[in-house]
């Protein structure tokens, strides 16, 4: 498996583990934070989704940052000079071959093309929902003036609101960012009074003074590669739920009776659920299929945290959450950099072997799931039957290894300067090194690891 492949095999390997831990430990909380006010539960599930997508990206980003050991490690040979020889074969300037590109394991690969499918087919979704809400606004009509009228008294002055109606809904729903508009579904207005209408109003217009629209297309998009995953999941639903209940506490307090309110909107659910219910990408008064609690909650008196229960519950949950990353960073490490014996047999100083004495000196440090290193350069000859017949270092600076894969015994390395070897063990303290590109009668390089 390439470096390519292996990194992006490890961001979703871990990734799952990390998003499944990071949304537990928001379930352990889920039951103390429902008893605070409805926005600091939208905060709290929206911190903990951009946590869960930030996590994983960050500490692989963490994680194969150079290493400096290699340059500390390298080791200049003293000696110089190559002559000419008859069928010599020299590492600088020898014509690049065709490079070879190794494949994982089937279940690795087989995992990374699942993803990309995955992604794939929420990107159609997500592109398809975008373009029908465009379009939902573009087909439909003003609403009449005495509607608008209705909605002036829950808005501020001065917003530049569209109020609209459209025959491709069945509930009502809040679209755009910059020229927000309140669509409400033209088969229900006949059938809504003047109360409906202002609870209508209030609720979507909380929505345009949150800003929850924008925040909810951000997420939507940044969510796509892993909205798969059961962790993503809940807290979406999570946050949509709070974000309903944060509109209601809004709507409430325009209109000045909870109670109220709640009965507006048991109304208005028996009129839009018995219509097929709409799929464009917009923000409904039904969302977060959660209407029950959300009524439980206008209509019962409940005893919500004070600002001391608030602070004291986010500090727990900072140091749970802290704790919960730096496990996660330590998941990380241990499923990327811990190797098998047969990767730590590699790690270290090499010295490349002809006649007895060292021409060439290989380092390879780990980081990660490749190594980083050194090789310095040299000029080699071969005689008729594949041997070496000459040796000899250059001066020339060390040709840095810019990627690496290891299957089994087989280390393949990939320099800065385009040359690639293939390192074989032999045993703990011995090694083959193999050209790429090299004559096919070529015998491998013997090569010593410093002790």
């Amino acid at each position: 498996m390439n470096s390519i492949r292996e990194t992006v095999f490890d961001l979703l390997l871990n990734a799952i583990l990390q998003i499944g831990l990071f949304a537990i430990v928001a379930a352990t909380f889920s039951r103390f934070v429902t008893k605070a006010k409805a926005k600091y539960q939208y905060f709290f599930y929206l911190s903990i989704f951009l946590f869960c997508l930030a996590a994983p990206i960050v500490n692989m980003l963490w994680q194969v940052h150079p290493s400096e050991e290699a340059s500390r490690m390298q080791q200049l040979p003293s000696q110089s000079g190559l002559g000419n020889h008859h069928n010599g074969w020299s590492w600088q300037g020898h014509s690049k071959e065709h490079r070879q590109f190794t494949l994982g394991t089937g279940v690795q690969s087989w995992m990374i093309g699942l993803w990309g499918l995955l992604i794939l087919h929420r990107l159609v979704h997500f592109s398809r929902g975008t373009h029908r809400a465009l379009r939902l606004r573009k087909d439909s009509s003003l609403l009449s003036p005495a509607k608008v009228a209705a909605a002036s008294r829950i808005m501020d002055a001065g917003n530049r609101i569209a109020l609209l109606e459209s025959a491709a809904i069945d509930d009502p729903v809040t679209i755009g960012v910059f020229r927000p508009a309140i669509l409400l579904p033209s088969k229900l207005l006949p059938r809504l009074g003047d109360q409906e209408l202002l609870a209508i109003f209030a609720h979507e217009y909380a929505h345009i003074r949150r800003g929850d629209f924008l925040l909810h297309i951000i997420c939507e998009f940044i969510s796509i590669p892993m909205a798969w995953h059961p962790g993503i999941r809940y807290l979406t639903s999570r946050i949509s739920q709070a974000r309903e209940l944060a509109c209601d506490d809004y709507a409430a307090a325009c209109l000045g009776k909870r109670r109220s309110y709640a009965n507006t909107l048991l109304h208005l659910a028996s009129l839009c659920l018995s219509l097929p219910r709409g799929n464009a990408t917009a923000l409904g008064i039904f969302d977060g299929d959660n209407l029950e609690t959300r009524i439980m909650m206008l209509t019962e008196k409940r005893l919500s945290l004070s600002r001391a229960g608030v602070l004291a519950l986010t500090l727990a949950a900072s140091i749970t959450f802290g704790a919960s990353a730096a496990l996660a960073h330590a998941m990380t490490l241990q499923a990327t950099f811990e190797s098998s014996d047969t990767a730590e047999k590699f790690a270290g100083t090499w010295h490349w072997m002809f006649n007895g004495k060292s021409f060439a000196t290989m380092v390879l440090v780990p980081n990660g799931s490749s190594f980083t290193g050194s090789i310095t350069k040299s000029g080699i000859a071969i005689d008729e039957n594949g041997e070496l017949s000459q040796a000899d270092p250059t001066d020339d600076p060390p040709a840095q290894i810019a990627k690496s894969s290891l299957e089994g015994s087989a280390l393949h390395l990939t320099l800065s300067d385009g040359m690639e070897f293939t390192v074989t063990l032999k045993d703990d303290m011995h090694a083959e090194i193999h050209p790429g590109g090299a004559p096919p009668k070529m015998r491998p390089i013997p090569a010593e690891k410093v002790r």
